[in-house]
């Protein structure tokens, strides 16, 4: 994952998506879908009771990425995940599913880092955000590979290159694309969760740098890293490591 910056390759017209969450983001996600996708299958996860119009959207009454680690598995009909809830979806994800496997604890992003990203804001500890806008971008930016939809100027290194690409104290980074599927629906691929999941599991200790980009936006969690002890991993079945 950390020097393959075009990962790997997005479904070929994915007809099956789960939406995580229901509010303004989850909702157009799934409006889009249902205009443009030829017979989708959707499904949309959210804390609260939510009702579609659309009898092709399907929805689950529970937390969204509790469900997608208890549900999602390497043979899960499901060809793209989009987030659409306020947490780093990947990096919670993984805490989940490596719980009682590695020890996970929130880093402080050191000064130095922020310095190489673009227009950077932190989050709750060890998180950060980075945007190429200091302006709010229109929800249906088609995100186009040479200009900024917003601006007409060039575009800059793609965000998820430039942060694969970050060689700062020693920090591994695993960098998740958000792909585009439609003007301002993107998301993640179950391949791409699994490879990131597998090179944390091959990595014995240090500091990781998990985060998710598409070209323009980007969040990130930096986390210390260590194998459990033995005591802790003591009856435990079905690793993922």
């Amino acid at each position: 994952m950390r020097n393959d910056k075009h990962q790997r390759g997005a479904p070929t017209a994915p007809r099956r998506f789960w939406i995580l969450g229901a509010g303004r983001f989850g909702r157009l996600a799934a409006e889009r879908i249902a205009r443009h996708v030829a017979d989708p299958a959707i499904t949309v996860v959210d804390r609260r009771p939510a009702a579609f119009a659309d009898d092709r959207v399907k929805t689950v009454c529970a937390d969204a990425v509790a469900w997608l680690a208890a549900t999602l598995d390497r043979r899960s009909a499901v060809e793209m995940i989009i987030p659409a809830i306020p947490v780093h979806v990947a990096a919670d994800w993984m805490k989940i599913r490596l719980l009682g496997k590695k020890e996970l604890c929130a880093i402080d992003i050191p000064d130095g880092l922020l310095a190489r990203i673009p227009h950077p804001v932190r989050g709750k500890p060890g998180q950060a955000f980075a945007s190429h806008a200091d302006f709010i971008c229109p929800d249906n930016c088609p995100e186009p590979q040479d200009r900024c939809t917003h601006t007409g100027q060039p575009r800059p290194t793609d965000l998820f290159r430039l942060l694969a690409d970050l060689d700062v104290d020693e920090i591994y980074p695993i960098v998740l694309r958000s792909r585009q599927l439609l003007p301002g629906v993107g998301g993640l691929t179950p391949g791409d969760l699994w490879a990131a999941l597998d090179t944390v599991c091959r990595l014995e200790r240090g500091r990781i740098m998990v985060a998710t980009a598409c070209r323009c936006h980007a969040v990130l969690d930096l986390i210390g890293l260590a194998a459990c002890s033995g005591a802790a991993l003591a009856g435990r079945s079905g690793s993922v490591c």
